[in-house]
């Protein structure tokens, strides 16, 4: 299974289709009048971090959000981009600094006001200062304005050819919020609203337990409407997630390594895509907390002190894993071959040496269950930084919101989490922006201008400060990289239309377009 991720839609797309069972006291595959299924039930392994879109998480944590909120431009399970609160979209400079969007008419909200550039404006204004943690992977936005009712205006302080992409359902930003729930903040964190095709229904929902979304009889096109309901049950055991996607009990659940054997052997499909790259980053750069970490050396002997091939071993040497020793996998770009920081027992204890730690510390890092599902990854990686003499205290968070409350306090010396992207540039921003990946603030101003000047750079040029990247990275070894993971889920076989690709490992089932929508496959 490669982990490559890919740069270009046509070049590299890995999309794979599957269908979805709608079986069993949860789920019916009955089609209803207009050739819509009855329910649709999918399997999440946490809480949402908010039901807001400006202050709610990425990943697969956007079905939360995107059931009731259409984006300005989605993204489709095999990654193209297409129209949806957005007509039509297009940088009016060659550097890439303004694009403007055209709105599509006929939208009203699920408060009953009408769409216009001006409420789409004020909505990503209200995201860029509401503080959620996905502000910090939109771009260097400048100003957003609605030039009249039908166009927007978008201007990068930069160069940003990614602009469009940042403003799918990814990425929260171009999830319009209306014009109430704009102007009452508070009372987006029980209700919704959006144009979206579902609405939200607190009142059948259970907190921490089952999120439900009922069909909006107001949407601007009701042929993408495939269910009259959708719910999201949270479900984080391994165990547990297997035996509700074999029993009919979800139709599309996240899988892993370990069950996907008996998924297969149930008849469920099994799709997956590269996503993660898992990594101990260090949150106490300077010290302040665990004082031998502001040492480079220290650091740096953490890293090569990490057997990356026993933990893939621990998870059973499967196929959705490989072992990563930089930012990136092999055949993403800023890639070296030969240059990570390796697995070295007697480099690592050499450098500790140094540094003046031949005894090691203690420090107290923070994992969580629900993406490092039992901690295994973390277990592994903490058991081989014994060798060299750092004595780990773990603290492990049940849910991802608590999990970045406490990352974000400054009480930790470091953390282990997956981060996201294509390039070396990509994946170093998410841990050297403000948040809770950079709890302290530290930065360093040769990463930061390296990252600055890759991101816009093209051609070789690129390729090469990509490599810097990785290089300062490595050197600085704030991100001590562990192993590359797959998503896997397990899709039953009445629903088509489930794809999943590298330009989208986290797919929605809902779509402006009727083609590109999950459906009953009766």
């Amino acid at each position: 299974m490669s982990h490559r991720r890919p740069l270009a839609a046509a070049a590299l797309a890995v999309a794979a289709t599957a269908a979805l069972a709608l079986s069993g006291c949860a789920a019916s595959s009955d089609p209803v009048e207009g050739g819509r299924g009855d329910n649709l039930a999918l399997q999440f392994t946490g809480v949402p971090i908010s039901l807001n879109p400006a202050l709610a998480g990425g990943g697969g944590s956007v079905v939360f959000t995107a059931l009731a909120y259409d984006p300005l431009i989605y993204l489709s399970g095999d990654g193209e981009l297409v129209p949806g609160l957005a007509t039509e979209w297009e940088f009016r400079d060659a550097d890439s600094t303004q694009l403007e969007l055209t709105i599509r008419d006929g939208v009203t909200f699920q408060d009953g006001a009408e769409l216009d550039a001006q409420a789409a404006a004020d909505s990503m204004n209200y995201f860029m200062g509401a503080g959620g943690g996905q502000v910090a992977t939109v771009g260097p936005i400048d100003t957003i304005v609605a030039e009249d009712a039908d166009t927007l205006l978008v201007t990068y302080s930069s160069s940003y050819p990614a602009a469009p992409t940042k403003l799918t359902q990814m990425f929260q930003l171009g999830l319009i919020i209306g014009p109430e729930g704009v102007a009452n903040p508070e009372s987006l964190l029980t209700t919704m609203d959006g144009t979206g095709q579902y609405r939200y229904n607190p009142d059948t929902s259970v907190a921490e337990s089952n999120y439900v979304y009922d069909r909006w009889d107001g949407y601007w096109n009701p042929d993408a409407q495939k269910y009259e309901q959708i719910s999201v049950q949270i479900i984080a055991d391994p165990n547990a997630v297997i035996s509700a996607a074999t029993t009919g009990q979800v139709d599309y659940a996240g899988g892993s390594a370990d069950t996907v054997a008996t998924a297969e052997s149930a008849g469920l499909s099994v799709v997956s895509a590269p996503y993660f790259n898992y990594g101990l980053i260090v949150l106490d750069r300077e010290g302040s907390v665990v004082p031998a970490l502001a040492d480079e050396k220290v650091r740096q002997a953490m890293g090569h002190a990490i057997d990356r091939d026993a933990i893939v071993s621990a998870r059973g040497g499967d196929e959705f894993a490989v072992a990563i020793d930089q930012l990136t996998t092999d055949g993403e770009v800023g890639h070296i071959d030969d240059a990570g920081l390796d697995y070295d027992l007697a480099e690592a204890k050499s450098l500790m040496a140094e540094s003046g730690y031949p005894d090691g510390f203690s420090m107290t890092l923070l994992s969580q269950t629900p993406l490092d599902n039992q901690s295994l990854i973390t277990q592994t990686a903490i058991s081989h930084l014994g060798e060299i003499g750092v004595e780990v205290t773990l603290e492990v968070a049940s849910a991802v919101p608590d999990f970045i409350q406490k990352a974000g306090s400054k009480q930790y010396g470091a953390i282990i989490w997956p981060i996201t992207g294509d390039t070396a540039s990509d994946y170093a921003q998410t841990f050297t922006v403000p948040g809770f990946m950079n709890a302290f603030g530290v930065t360093d101003s040769e990463l930061d201008d390296l990252v600055g000047q890759a991101i816009v750079a093209t051609g070789d040029e690129k390729t090469a400060l990509e490599e810097q990247v990785t290089e300062r990275s490595n050197e600085l070894a704030w991100f001590l990289p562990l192993v590359a993971t797959n998503n896997v889920y397990y899709v039953s076989p009445d629903v088509t239309n489930v794809r999943v690709s590298a330009l989208n490992p986290n797919p929605v089932p809902v779509a402006p377009d009727a083609d590109l929508a999950w459906a009953p496959a009766s």
